[in-house]
């Protein structure tokens, strides 16, 4: 204990000394009031006072008392901002106010922009602030540095700034911090060292059909598991699951593993897919059994008896979810009273050919159990509901034969992350002490991504001669100086430490590869970039591109795809607020997990294939699985996994505004938003902020005439008559407008459903995707957005360039940093804008490269 508190003491003062050691009495801004009255004051009191001043504040905004020449301050400058934004976009003065001259307004906006860049510079120059890596960069750089899956999912959330998580000025560090990366350190460590002989390995297999019941108990190295196959039933030798309910799952409980360590579990499995005849005929059936009692019970309702039957049997004849896929199951493990969702998978083999799954896992000695769990939705309509958990209903089933669990898996003995770690060497033998040096010294310079300091090596060897002195092992003392060296500031932070002469100075060779590598990889340099950082070549713009090119074609820049375009794109807020079951039955789980993955593909597709960005507004291609394309409505895709697929030119998809999820995240819940969508548009797309709602403003008209009747389009209509809200309103709704033909979900319509659980009536209102954007451009519907959108292309380069910087950096963007902006964007126009020409423009740019 005595030693924990050491160790986390001492990380917490280096912590403390790198977040300060560079900073020097900041400068400060001096305000220039001669020249606040000379440009600004008399342009506000002509233009501006009326509406924003001490007779009326519209918008709480008052020019006289909220705006000054102390552009340090946060809430001067971001007033100014919005003056300068609005001017720019001749929002104000309104139309019907008298209007200043161009050159007046020029002159105010020039002389703003000026200030706010000497403020920023000012700030800019006096801090400098350090990154912590977050949850993402420490998993990999584990994995790389140990090679060690840590599962960081219980650390503190990483908080998004400027959109992304991986914001220095956002990542601070608590005790609590602490005490979790001393604890992952002893896990990590026991995990990658090992002592004595290989511990013996298991393989249990499991027949399914030896018990449906928690009575039955089968013995496994003197343990007596529960194998119950729930009420699925019996096929030959084969459980059939046919589909989801609390007794329908197959599990095997109730025992421990001796040996911790990773395990497979594999799964026996077949799968059966009913054609649309056998699913018209089977519900048929169902419909006419009904029809028959209810006949029987009221014959006076007969006529209308039929009529329902044969609208049902027509729903199964035309309803598009019952071109089934292939049968999916969900296998679930339970480790300490925890469960865990360890696969999702379809079952691709046809019966009565079999095929076996295998999953890989970590086990501990805690109390453990398997679970596999039916997961193929069918919507729930008011057709089908009732006769879906039947088994004489055709849907998709699969046969469980076997499952199996075999562990602890070691391919060799001592396992690769105890050999790199401790090598073989003939002075584990002669001299553990200097077999320690250098084990320490390699470490060190890999977990510090630079080279290790001769002192810094003696102070990590102190601590191993004090643990050996008492355990008169290497394999144990060793971990002592490892844990340190793992919660040192020096691994936590990317350090980038400067001298500090009140300018920006180039980063040297190694923080240049560590930048470049958690820009890329989010994670530490590999052994190819550390020695092109040794050798000095990284400063080289031809080796550079090189590194570049190389980092890209590696499985790691999966990470960049994640990371930054599921940050961009929101993708983690998918399944945040999902749509309504009830509302939008055909959104489940594969759904979710689909959209997803479609965009995460589809910037993939775009990355690797050096396809333009533009694709990102307008596409002819979409990248979708089977279980999008039903969903979409395009024909023949088989199969779970991603692929490329042309357009059908009657399916209105094509770039990240018609992918489901961005619809999804952008809607209700149990509706549409255009404001959300619109505000999205702006955001993400045009790089421009709509600011934020006036205060107060209430609800939307809610005890308006017919309000419950009306269409999302109507309710915002009402909102825009307030004054104080259409100024924005009135460049976000249309963009959100244009959107309105997908629901909450993402799925294509043509009218809003007013009915039961939202179905659609003959009279229910068609859908008006009209709108008219704030430049007079009229559109109606996706495909005039996208081309009005394409018109203004420049302002999504730009804005795709800044979020670049912003994620590459770690820092938000400035006025300052707009000239590296620009650069990048005429990289990308002279590369045929192409996400690769902006990724080369951001790592060769000056800011990068400098610190």
């Amino acid at each position: 204990m005595q030693f924990r508190f050491l160790l986390c003491f001492v990380a917490g003062c280096l912590t403390l000394w790198v977040s300060t050691a560079y900073a020097e009495s900041p400068a400060t801004f001096q305000p220039d009031e001669s020249a606040f009255r000379q440009n600004a004051a008399g342009f506000l009191k002509r233009h501006c006072l009326r509406c924003h001043g001490p007779d009326d504040d519209q918008g709480e905004f008052r020019v006289d008392t909220q705006l000054s020449a102390a552009f340090d301050d946060l809430t001067t400058n971001g007033k100014w901002r919005e003056v300068v934004n609005v001017l720019n976009s001749h929002s104000m003065p309104p139309e019907d106010e008298p209007q200043p001259k161009t050159e007046e307004v020029a002159q105010l906006v020039d002389w703003v922009t000026a200030e706010m860049i000497r403020a920023e510079q000012i700030k800019r120059d006096s801090v400098i602030i350090l990154r912590r890596m977050n949850r993402d960069e420490y998993h990999n750089t584990i994995r790389d540095l140990v090679g060690v899956d840590y599962d960081t999912s219980h650390f503190p959330q990483d908080p998004p700034t400027g959109g992304f998580d991986n914001n220095g000025g956002a990542l601070t560090i608590s005790p609590l911090h602490m005490e979790q990366y001393y604890d992952a350190a002893q896990e990590i460590l026991d995990e990658a060292l090992v002592e004595g002989d290989q511990p013996p390995a298991i393989r249990w297999r499991f027949q399914p059909e030896s018990g449906h019941s928690d009575r039955n108990r089968v013995e496994y190295d003197k343990q007596r598991l529960i194998i119950n196959s729930g009420k699925n039933r019996d096929e030959g030798e084969t459980i059939v699951m046919h589909h989801h309910s609390w007794d329908r799952n197959i599990n095997v409980r109730d025992f421990a593993v001796k040996n911790p360590g990773k395990y497979i579990v594999r799964i026996r499995v077949g799968g059966r897919v009913p054609s649309r005849a056998e699913v018209v005929k089977s519900a048929t059936g169902f419909l006419q059994n009904r029809l028959d009692e209810g006949i029987k019970k009221n014959p006076s309702q007969e006529k209308w008896k039929r009529q329902e039957f044969e609208r049902g049997v027509e729903h199964f004849q035309t309803y598009p979810d019952y071109d089934y896929g292939r049968p999916r199951l969900k296998v679930t493990q339970h480790l300490g009273g925890q469960p865990k969702v360890i696969a999702e998978f379809d079952v691709d083999a046809d019966l009565p050919e079999m095929q076996t799954i295998e999953i890989e896992t970590e086990f501990s000695t805690e109390k453990a159990g398997l679970t596999i769990d039916y997961a193929y939705d069918i919507p729930r309509e008011l057709e089908n509901f009732w006769m879906q958990g039947h088994d004489e209903f055709a849907r998709p089933e699969a046969a469980i034969d076997w499952m199996e669990l075999e562990g602890p898996v070691h391919p060799e003995w001592p396992p690769a992350t105890h050999v790199r770690l401790l090598p073989d060497s003939p002075l584990q033998e002669s001299d553990p002490r200097e077999y320690a040096r250098g084990v320490i010294r390699k470490f060190l310079q890999r977990a510090y991504r630079r080279p290790a300091d001769q002192s810094e090596v003696e102070q990590k060897l102190a601590l191993f001669d004090a643990a050996y002195a008492d355990s008169k092992s290497i394999d144990t003392a060793i971990r002592a100086p490892l844990t340190a060296i793992m919660i040192s500031s020096h691994f936590l932070y990317l350090a980038e430490p400067t001298l500090r002469d009140d300018k920006a100075s180039p980063l040297d060779d190694y923080q240049l590869a560590s930048r470049l590598s958690y820009f890329l990889w989010s994670s530490m340099p590999d052994d190819e970039l550390f020695r092109a950082a040794t050798a000095g070549k990284l400063r080289d713009p031809a080796e550079l591109d090189r590194q570049i090119d190389r980092m890209l074609a590696d499985p790691k820049s999966e990470a960049l795809v994640e990371n930054f375009a599921g940050q961009w794109l929101g993708l983690r807020e998918v399944g945040a607020n999902p749509p309504s079951p009830d509302l939008f039955r055909r959104y489940d789980r594969h759904l979710e997990t689909s959209i997803v993955a479609e965009t995460l593909g589809f910037f993939r597709e775009i990355l690797q294939n050096d396809l333009s960005v533009t694709n990102f507004i307008d596409s002819d291609f979409v990248v979708v699985n089977e279980r999008l394309a039903r969903f979409y409505g395009i024909k023949g895709v088989e199969g779970d996994e991603l692929r490329r697929v042309e357009l059908p030119a009657d399916v209105h998809r094509g770039g990240v505004l018609t992918q489901a999820s961005m619809l999804s995240i952008t809607s209700n819940g149990t509706r549409t938003s255009p404001v959300k969508r619109g505000v999205w548009v702006l955001k993400n797309i045009l790089g421009t902020d709509p600011g934020l709602p006036v205060a107060n403003v209430g609800e939307i008209a809610p005890k308006a005439p017919g309000i419950d009747k009306a269409t999302v389009r109507q309710r915002l209509e009402i909102h825009r008559e307030l004054a104080q809200c259409a100024r924005c309103h009135n460049k976000i709704d249309p963009l959100g407008f244009a959107l309105e033909n997908f629901d909450g979900s993402g799925d294509w319509r043509e009218q809003e459903g007013h009915g039961y659980q939202g179905r659609v009536g003959s009279n229910d209102p068609r859908i008006d995707a009209s709108a008219t954007l704030p430049d007079g451009t009229e559109i109606d519907g996706i495909e005039s957005l996208q081309a009005a959108l394409m018109e203004k292309q420049d302002l999504f380069l730009r804005c795709l360039a800044e979020k670049m910087f912003t994620y590459a950096l770690g820092r938000e963007m400035s006025i300052v940093d707009r000239p590296q902006i620009d650069e990048a964007v005429a990289a990308m126009k002279s590369n045929d804008k192409t996400l690769r020409s902006l990724i080369h423009a951001v790592v060769q740019s000056p800011t990068f490269q400098t610190k």
